[in-house]
């Protein structure tokens, strides 16, 4: 099993320079797009300032990564006021940025209070657990319950999820844990709509919204909706919310959709390799 501590830490190498832990073993023939900003959101959030905790990332994967080579991440601080401190991360590997991450960290403060209701959904324990597909053992460690959607074939799906293991009571390890596991079953809900139909696919830019404090190895309902798919690429959009029902995190994602054609069936890792020059 892949350790979900392992697959988000980063090495401090110098000041503002991280590195990856290198995974032995992945069933994927492309780094998870959840680990790669997971790790950006690790090095981010090193060194800083008390008080201050993540509020929102946006993301650009702009190459794919490999799994058997360490990505690096540098950091650099573009603000750092008395309520809000702003963050650029880059993640490079071959010495070509891969992932692009800007991060904006917040005191915190009073304000008005609001929140959408936690929509309907089973209990997670009245659900059967669910396999991964193809990706073998890589989230073994992952509990993943989908609520059964009827006949309707909308694009959209709810999942219960949350780590099995036991994790530290750290913010920081609970927002990079959240930004891994928001990339697991968002696809799920813009292929929803076309059951059985060939598809390849990539991330192309991903945002979170942290809103209120929440653990990861508590159960965590997934609202996910696509409401847009054109001009091969598809939008999609979640709401999470902790078991007790309150508003935790806001996700919000872009990915490449195209069909497939047979001839490229085969070699879809090296079409997106070309496209990713």
């Amino acid at each position: 099993m892949v350790e979900l501590l392992d697959a988000m830490a980063v090495e401090q190498i110098d000041t503002n320079f991280f590195r990856g832990k290198l995974q032995h073993r992945t069933a994927l023939v492309r780094t998870f797009g959840g680990e790669v900003a997971a790790r950006a959101l690790a090095a981010g959030s090193s060194g800083m300032h008390a008080g201050f905790s993540v509020h929102s990332i946006h993301g650009y994967f702009v190459r794919p990564t490999t799994p058997e080579i360490p990505i690096d991440y540098l950091v650099d601080t573009v603000k750092l006021g008395r309520s809000f401190a702003v963050r650029r991360i880059r993640a490079l590997q071959h010495g070509r940025e891969t992932f692009l991450m800007v991060a904006s960290f917040h005191v915190g403060g009073h304000g008005v209070r609001h929140a959408d209701p936690c929509p309907d959904a089973p209990e997670p324990d009245d659900l059967a657990p669910i396999g991964m597909g193809d990706t073998g053992n890589e989230w073994d460690g992952w509990d993943i319950r989908r609520v059964p959607d009827g006949a309707t074939c909308a694009a959209r799906q709810q999942v219960w999820l949350r780590y099995t293991g036991e994790l530290p009571d750290c913010p920081v390890t609970h927002s990079c844990a959240l930004t891994y596991a928001s990339d697991m079953t968002l696809l799920g809900a813009a292929v929803a709509a076309h059951p059985g139909i060939a598809i390849q696919t990539a991330a192309l830019d991903y945002s979170i919204w942290f809103m209120r404090p929440f653990r990861v190895d508590d159960w965590l309902l997934y609202d996910e909706i696509s409401p847009s798919a054109a001009g091969g690429r598809a939008f999609t959009q979640g709401r999470i919310f902790s078991r007790s029902g309150d508003l935790v995190a806001m996700v919000a994602q872009e990915r490449m959709l195209r069909l497939a054609e047979p001839a490229f069936l085969s070699d879809a890792a090296d079409l997106l390799d070309r496209e990713a020059s």
